[in-house]
């Protein structure tokens, strides 16, 4: 998807060409049916992803690509609990040779050291090659992430604020806006549900949330229409959807603020899977899941296949 990147990051004449073979590859991903055993461990496992993209310094694309291909292999395979953040980074590792430029690609050596050398580098090749299987060796699945970049660049316009505005003005505007769309776009990985919208239209859900913040004249007008190919009556009801999502967030961090010691010092979301060793090395990520410790009896063991697969 990267080489994508340098013409939707700018407006150019093949942009129109890009957006319409990107929502004509969007039809062919997986459907969840959201029946994995391990349903109750994706929110720690995308809070994994993302912890490991910010430590890596990742494009958000590879990030919901990644959590696009946990979320299906683990939706067709039974995964042994202590084989999850094999899954998890092995997505990222492929995520990433699809999304970034070679020299950002992280190592499978450097990925194992973020679960102190859990396992063996071998098990992350079978993996990438079950995991490359799995999804015919198609990896070029335009994700909510990969419309959002897109639709950035017209996010707003000096008309839509009504009366003229100065330079400055107009870009602190734009700027909120584009914050706020990023900030939605991160929303729609909490939910599940949502893996199954179309990441186009979702993405235009997320335009229109920033737009609805900012505010514009009209949140959703002929421009935003014409430029995502979806009217308002489709927009409209994700929309209010990831509003809630954003108020209840905000609600529920306001909270915890208020019950946190005022002697507990600053605690951020990354702090809980980085620790740092007592020798002073790098930290490493690392996710428990009640996890067995007795041998697997051989790799395919930890992932079968659903009728369903048990990894």
């Amino acid at each position: 998807m990267e080489r994508y990147s340098n013409y939707i990051s700018t407006q150019t004449e093949y942009s129109e060409d890009i957006i319409y073979i990107l929502q004509d590859a969007e039809l062919c991903r997986l459907t969840m049916r959201y029946t994995s055993p391990q349903l109750r461990y994706r929110e720690v496992m995308v809070n994994f992803i993302r912890s490991v993209g910010e430590y890596e310094q990742l494009r958000r694309t590879t990030i919901h690509l990644a959590v696009y291909m946990l979320d299906a292999f683990m939706d067709n395979h039974n995964i042994s609990d202590n084989r999850l953040n094999l899954v998890a980074l092995t997505c990222v590792l492929l995520a990433a040779k699809i999304e970034e430029n070679e020299p950002s690609v992280p190592s499978l050596s450097k990925l194992n050291e973020l679960v102190q050398n859990q396992y063996p580098i071998a098990d992350f090749t079978v993996l990438e090659v079950l995991l490359l299987k799995f999804f015919n060796w198609n990896l070029i699945i335009p994700t909510t992430a990969t419309f959002v970049e897109f639709w950035l660049l017209y996010i707003v316009d000096s008309a839509d604020f009504g009366g003229p505005l100065s330079e400055f003005q107009f870009h602190q505007r734009r700027t909120r806006a584009i914050e706020l769309a990023l900030e939605f776009l991160d929303i729609t990985l909490t939910d599940i549900k949502m893996t199954n919208v179309r990441p186009s239209l979702l993405s235009a859900a997320c335009v229109a949330c920033a737009r609805s913040c900012v505010p514009v004249l009209t949140v959703w007008n002929e421009t935003m229409h014409e430029m995502t190919g979806f009217p308002w009556e489709e927009v409209e009801s994700l929309t209010r959807e990831l509003m809630d999502w954003r108020a209840m967030l905000i609600t529920k961090e306001t909270a915890s603020r208020k019950r946190r010691p005022l002697d507990s010092g600053f605690m951020s979301d990354f702090d809980e899977s980085f620790e740092e060793d007592e020798d002073g090395s790098d930290g490493v990520l690392s996710i428990d899941c009640d996890s067995d410790d007795s041998d697997d009896d051989g790799e395919m063991a930890s992932y079968s296949k659903v009728k369903r697969t048990k990894y």
